[in-house]
């Protein structure tokens, strides 16, 4: 029997034996996420309640066994695949909401609530939960968490961070923790919440949060804006954003990216373009025709074609072009090297025309969209990785992208998170000294290194 063998032997005697599979559907569905990478776990977990997580969390840290939370699989980065065998802890099945408190404008959650189930029970209240990943229809709130989510509507709105009140949790040595107050404003001590919202799975596990809701806004109104030059596309972000528009959601999508949704959906978009913004404006009624002179100002003379969405239904129609853009990708290659680079505002055009630059010099089916407003940029590459050589040019463009990520002073993620995917970027990302800290809070949460072991950090 080998080690990992007996210390699973173990840890099976150690917690409820209801809860654990080892099954060959159970490790299969546990093995692999959106970066179509595949890691089969020893076995999978699923949880009832809190106590459960703090039981399997001390079992498996008594018995040094990697250990690592799951939501969804949604994630592009890595983040909860077991890379080093182990346990998988899925927490599909502690999904409830717990309470939505109207007077507080509050709700109580567990991790593995479908995060557009508590966008909806919002909804209903007359609330509002602005972050919206695009798999908001699978993905989990444990994984928005962990991961820090954005979406299209994080320019205005923030991101998961700007929602989450208190955190409870469990060390990956087993200790209880509850992060946070249930208040706007606090500075009793280290902020211990902020630290552990995006650390993937690493330092903690998540069991309940107590979230924020806003009031909704009243309307939207939707602009979908075509323009022959890119540059003037790129630039207009920060033209929109000093005329005193605040948009919602503010996305991009490149030439590339506008002839793949039109071949894979067939929306009639125009082909003779070099780019589109879609620009969400939402807010009180009486406040929205004012907003919509100033953005035509804007626009006017600049875009070539300009669409105007007032009722939902036609402002869905619109989303779904941005929607289908990811989808669409896969006709020009069997692989996407999928990055979540982000840019400063004022560096929004001189980063997008250096990607531009690189595809065209390197040939690459490189192709941009995403989260313009705040210069969170999807960078693809798309290509096919039965050709020899052709993994190694990719690699090597990625370099590239990375180089010029820190020119700009930019991040090497903006939502996707560090997991597997950008391990060996994040160094050169990161000022040395801030690196090894990083490392230590690691070894100071998790001191045996069960939790979510060879993510973030080598």
């Amino acid at each position: 029997m080998s080690l990992e063998e007996r210390n699973l032997d173990e840890f099976r005697r150690q917690i409820d034996p209801a809860l654990f599979r080892d099954d060959p559907l159970a490790t299969a569905l546990h093995s692999y996420d959106a970066t179509n990478e595949f890691f089969f776990p020893a076995g999978v977990v699923r949880p009832r309640n809190a106590e459960d997580v703090q039981n399997v969390v001390t079992a498996a840290n008594r018995c040094r066994l990697p250990l690592v939370p799951r939501g969804a699989g949604t994630g592009f980065s890595g983040g909860s695949l077991p890379v080093k065998g182990g346990v998988v802890l899925d927490f599909l099945g502690m999904n409830r909401l717990l309470d939505l408190d109207e007077e507080s404008m509050t709700a109580l959650v567990e991790p593995g609530l479908i995060t557009l189930h508590l966008q909806e029970a919002a909804t209903g209240a007359g609330l509002f939960y602005p972050p919206d990943p695009a798999s908001l229809k699978t993905c989990t709130l444990g994984g928005n968490v962990a991961e820090n989510s954005g979406g299209p509507r994080c320019v205005k709105y923030g991101v998961t961070r700007d929602y989450v009140l208190v955190i409870d949790a469990i060390t990956g040595d087993g200790r209880a923790l509850s992060a946070g107050k249930a208040t706007l404003k606090n500075r009793a001590g280290y902020n211990l919440k902020d630290l552990l919202i995006g650390s993937e799975g690493t330092l903690a596990v998540f069991h309940r949060f107590l979230l924020k809701l806003i009031p909704k806004p009243e309307t939207q109104l939707l602009f979908l804006a075509f323009f022959r030059d890119f540059d003037l596309a790129t630039g207009m972000v920060n033209r929109l954003m000093r005329s005193g528009i605040s948009p919602s959601s503010l996305e991009f999508m490149d030439e590339f990216a506008i002839r793949a949704v039109e071949q894979h959906a067939r929306f009639g978009l125009p082909l003779e373009y070099q780019a589109l913004l879609l620009i969400e404006i939402d807010g009180r009624a009486d406040e929205i025709p004012h907003l919509r002179k100033t953005a035509e100002a804007c626009l006017a003379g600049n875009a070539s074609e300009i669409r105007v969405a007032e009722h939902r239904a036609d402002q869905e129609a619109l989303w779904e072009i941005r929607r289908k853009t990811s989808p669409a990708l896969r006709a020009f290659g069997n692989r996407k090297a999928n990055e979540d680079i982000v840019v400063p505002r004022k560096h929004i055009p001189a980063a997008l025309r250096g990607l531009r630059d690189l595809g065209q010099r390197k040939s690459l089916n490189l192709i941009c969209f995403g989260h313009i407003g705040d210069g969170n940029i999807h960078v693809n590459i798309m290509y096919d990785d039965t050709v020899p050589g052709e993994q190694a040019r990719v690699d090597a463009a990625i370099e590239e992208i990375f180089d010029l990520v820190n020119r700009f002073s930019g991040a090497v993620s903006g939502e996707h998170g560090i997991g597997i995917a950008k391990i060996r970027y994040l160094p050169r990302n990161l000022d040395r000294t801030g690196y090894d800290l990083m490392r230590s809070l690691k070894q100071l949460f998790d001191p045996n290194g069960i939790l979510n072991p060879n993510k973030m950090f080598y």
